[in-house]
């Protein structure tokens, strides 16, 4: 079957497998199956599919985060049955504890008799990767009226006995904890001295007494910090690195102890072995990686290539205890995500979720597309062409994808399924991994530090300019888009250049001095920027596109999520107003119900309706 018409109807019939896990000798399987869209005032369908290896699986509860107890006779997930909004934790066919937040993680002790559960207070923050939107419980009673304090909702540890549901809070006082591994005895965790997103980036890693309970301080890094496991020795690793955004981290593997191990690998995900290996999977280039990583720093790899392993933002593996199995889901620019299993060196599909709405998508010919930046550093993106379109010069759109710290990784359907739709109408799409990036190694990633808006800006208009002298794109006729990050850079963009025929900037940050003031991410602009917030001289206004907009000739569309915490409505609407008052040509499209990007079916239709319209009226 040949791709013909793509609609956004049809890209939201892919169906996006994640979070797999294998039984401990690694003769079963489960993963969630979540929809591309959601209905209005409802989350996104989720389903655990469970069976054999080598059977038949199918869809069964609605649910995530699925563990299977040590002796693999249990299985224990997170659902939000009977309660939407809010998840609580199952085993098998019953809800077991009594946590009042809702739940982000699971761990099973060795023997199966206990379980630890990580959950958030109903009106946590969600991070920005996840809607960043507060977690609530459907037809819960809301505050009001409203009232804003430091500290009110935490993330907390429970301890739950796995046959009776007795419940108990084992969170040292005064500790939030973001992320947890444990092996029975004490937990490692990420942890913050107060609860807000924007304390994530001054985490440290505790060792947790449960018993007491509390907690030893063993390492503050310098960077930020994800995936922290314990062995069942004792023994302690973390992965660190400079980050953009909680859940997105790529860096180095540290052991406690020993320091860091494979530099090289720019790692997402660690599991332990055994006491002298890690399992190890992270981003390679535009590409993904997953291998056995030994503490002497030797690897062994597993699978890699032009292709994105697990979880978006965060490749990752479900091995069996013996090593002998793994699988994850898996993608590339040609294939659908599916669930694929690895075994004595063989790889097998075991899904064909997409099978059918899949070919109907292949209308791009994908490839590989470097140049040199203006200081000559080599910069790669993914070029995306109409599949069989010899015509050129082509239209161009520019997708600037968000952080900073991301890529752009060969995967199906990007953006998800934006470049699909931009090649059924007969344009080019440059997916750059700017400065900044990760992939390239830490160096890289740290390229942009205290310059946001300029090398990493830059490295897009030395792309156009390598398209356009290699007759790929038409130079009149370039469009710039992304989101969050990419709205940034879509904003500051049209305020530098007159370059862009049109600019379609989401999830916008357009002033950073009232970003730094309205955000739940506060830390992340101090970060980045390297400068006071409050020097009226400095970056946060030299660099924010709103005291620059009065330059702006581009018409630029710009599109927000209304319940946004990350990059706050009123972003969108300052630069709207400047825009305004610059007579450039502007349109402000606020989703209601919407957070950090928009999920609902009809929301994602009118997105792409608008973006089609602008695009054909000014390109």
């Amino acid at each position: 079957m040949s791709a013909g018409e793509v609609t956004p109807e049809l890209v939201m019939e892919l169906l996006r497998p994640n979070e797999v896990a294998l039984s401990p000798d690694g003769s079963r399987i489960v993963f969630a199956v979540s929809a591309s869209f959601r209905e209005q005032g409802k989350p996104i369908e989720t389903r655990l599919w469970v069976g054999d290896v080598g059977g038949e699986l199918r869809p069964g509860e609605a649910g995530a985060l699925p563990r299977f107890s040590p002796d693999g006779s249990r299985l224990a997930f997170a659902s939000d049955r009977g309660h939407e909004g809010r998840l609580s934790l199952r085993v098998d066919d019953r809800e077991l504890g009594e946590i009042p937040g809702s739940v982000e993680d699971i761990h099973w002790s060795p023997d199966g008799a206990r379980l630890l559960v990580l959950a958030a207070d109903l009106g946590a923050d969600r991070a920005g990767a996840q809607s960043a939107t507060k977690i609530q419980e459907a037809g819960a009673e809301q505050q009001d009226p409203k009232v804003l304090r430091p500290a009110l909702f935490w993330r907390r540890l429970w301890l739950v006995d796995a046959a009776t549901g007795d419940t108990r809070d084992v969170t040292p006082e005064g500790v939030n904890v973001f992320e947890v591994g444990w092996t029975g005895g004490k937990a490692v965790a990420v942890c913050t001295d107060e609860p807000s997103e924007s304390a994530w980036y001054d985490a440290w890693v505790g060792l947790i007494d449960l018993d007491a309970p509390a907690v030893e301080r063993v390492h503050t890094p310098k960077w930020q910090l994800q995936a922290p496991r314990i062995s069942p020795g004792g023994q302690v690793a973390f992965v660190e690195g400079f980050s953009s955004d909680r859940g997105t981290l790529a860096g180095t593997v540290n052991v406690l102890g020993r320091g860091p191990i494979a530099p090289e690998l720019h790692a997402t995900w660690i599991e332990f072995a055994d006491e002298d290996t890690l399992w190890v999977a992270g981003y390679r280039g535009a590409g993904t990686f997953a291998g056995r990583l030994s503490l002497d720093g030797s690897y062994e790899e597993l699978a890699g290539g032009e292709l994105t392993l697990g979880p978006r933002y965060s490749p990752g593996l479900a091995v069996s205890a013996d090593g002998s199995r793994a699988a994850a889901t898996c993608e590339s620019a040609d294939e659908a995500a599916e669930v694929v299993l690895w075994e004595d060196g063989k790889r097998r599909t075991l899904t064909n979720l997409n099978a059918e709405v899949a070919p109907r998508l292949a209308n791009i010919d994908w490839r590989a597309y470097r140049w040199s930046s203006y200081d000559g550093l080599e910069i790669e993106g993914l070029l995306a062409l109409p599949r069989g379109d010899v015509n050129g010069p082509r239209p161009l759109v520019v997708l600037v994808h968000g952080g900073p710290t991301g890529a752009w990784s060969w995967m199906f359907a990007p953006a998800p399924g934006l470049v699909q739709l931009l090649a059924s109408e007969g344009y080019a799409t440059l997916l750059p991994n700017v400065r900044g990036s990760v992939g390239w190694g830490p160096e890289f990633a740290e390229a942009n530090l205290g310059d946001m808006g300029g090398g990493d800006f830059q490295d897009i208009l030395t792309g156009i300019d390598a398209l356009v002298r290699d007759g790929i794109v038409d130079d009149r006729r370039v469009a710039i888009t992304g989101g969050s990050y990419g709205g940034f850079m879509a904003c500051w963009a049209v305020t530098q250049t007159d370059r862009f025929a049109a600019a379609i900037p989401e999830a916008v940050v357009t002033d950073w001095v009232s970003f730094h003031s309205t955000t739940n991410i506060g830390q992340f602009d101090r970060l980045y920027l390297q400068a006071d917030p409050y020097d009226a001289q400095g970056d946060y206004t030299r660099r924010s596109p709103v005291y620059h907009a009065g330059k702006s000739r581009t018409p630029t569309l710009i599109l927000h999520g209304e319940d946004d915490l990350c990059t706050p409505l009123s972003q969108a609407v300052e630069f709207y107003k400047a825009l305004v008052e610059a007579g450039c040509e502007t349109e402000l499209v606020v989703y209601p119900r919407e957070g950090h990007g928009w999920t609902e079916r009809e929301h994602q239709i009118d997105s792409w309706n608008r973006t089609r319209d602008w695009l054909a009226r000014h390109l």
